[in-house]
């Protein structure tokens, strides 16, 4: 509680547009963490990275705090992906206090664990990411479910050849309205790059969003729609992570944090997926299970 800490993201410029000087990370929602409300980023070429830092500190409460922040053009624009820095304030542990007695007397001591067991259910995906180097720690709470909603999205679709259409994964959960976006590199969407965003869509809005409503649509694709749609469009992920085949389903998620990440299982009524989402190296993992 109350330690300042840095958060250092690696951030790769994958558009063809130069971030010019002016560019900013700025914070967007969640806990703020006392940190700054920017931080500068510089000109960043077409293809190349970038170390941006925030300071920040630890709040005094107990708990799990999480801060979303998202690139800042100099008109005011903002753009990219929602990044986000999470970490877990663990209880205090008691202090035992010495009183002066007659006798020494031994004198109790209190420990507060800070990790719990994990769902059997998760074992075999947080074991899987450990063995490929993306170690997720401990579970910090023990495993809830929530619904939520699933989608396939496919990319390299012009390719004739059917092994390069590589899948890529969206996941909404309706606790926090979280989006998680995993940029497949196979065709099994086996892992894969961890995009977040929080879900800003509401009924109040179109199903389909309006920047992206008249786009041409690949033959056997479709438009995502809803929240998808949304962070879909306004972050022009058509290239990146494709376009869905399906529409969107309901699922139901167990999830469990970890000290460094996050472990689910994503079910539907013809099959799950065991997940493991690793935020430090901003990576995931799956697990595919008919």
């Amino acid at each position: 509680p109350n330690t300042p800490f840095t958060k250092t993201w690696r951030l790769r410029n994958t558009g063809t547009c130069t971030w010019e000087a002016g560019t900013l990370l700025t914070f967007v929602s969640g806990d703020a963490m006392n940190g700054p409300a920017s931080v500068p980023v510089g000109i960043v070429a077409p293809g190349a990275t970038v170390d941006v830092s925030v300071n920040l500190v630890a709040p005094a409460s107990p708990g799990t705090y999480k801060g979303n922040w998202q690139l800042q053009a100099p008109d005011g624009t903002l753009f990219g992906s929602v990044i986000y820095v999470q970490i877990v304030v663990p209880q205090p542990t008691e202090e035992p206090t010495e009183e002066p007695t007659e006798e020494p007397t031994e004198e109790p001591t209190t420990e507060t664990p800070t990790c719990v067991d994990p769902d059997p259910t998760l074992v075999p995906i947080i074991d899987r990411a450990a063995n490929m180097g993306y170690d997720l720690g401990c579970p910090t709470a023990e495993s809830f479910t929530v619904y939520g909603a699933f989608q396939y999205f496919w990319t390299n679709i012009d390719n004739p050849n059917p092994h390069t259409h590589f899948r890529s994964l969206m996941i909404w959960r309706s606790d926090n309205k979280e989006i998680y976006v995993i940029v497949g590199e196979d065709t099994d969407a086996s892992r894969g790059m961890l995009l977040a965003y929080t879900d800003f869509w509401d009924e109040s809005q179109p199903e389909v969003h309006p920047d992206c409503a008249d786009m041409a649509v690949p033959d056997g694709y479709q438009l995502p729609i809803r929240g998808f749609g949304k962070v879909w469009c306004e972050n022009g992920l058509w290239d990146q992570v494709g376009w869905p085949d399906q529409p969107e389903a309901a699922a139901t998620l167990l999830i469990q944090p970890m000290e460094l990440g996050l472990a689910m299982r994503v079910s539907t009524p013809l099959w799950d997926y065991l997940i493991a989402l690793h935020y430090p190296g901003v990576y995931a993992i799956t697990m595919y299970t008919p």
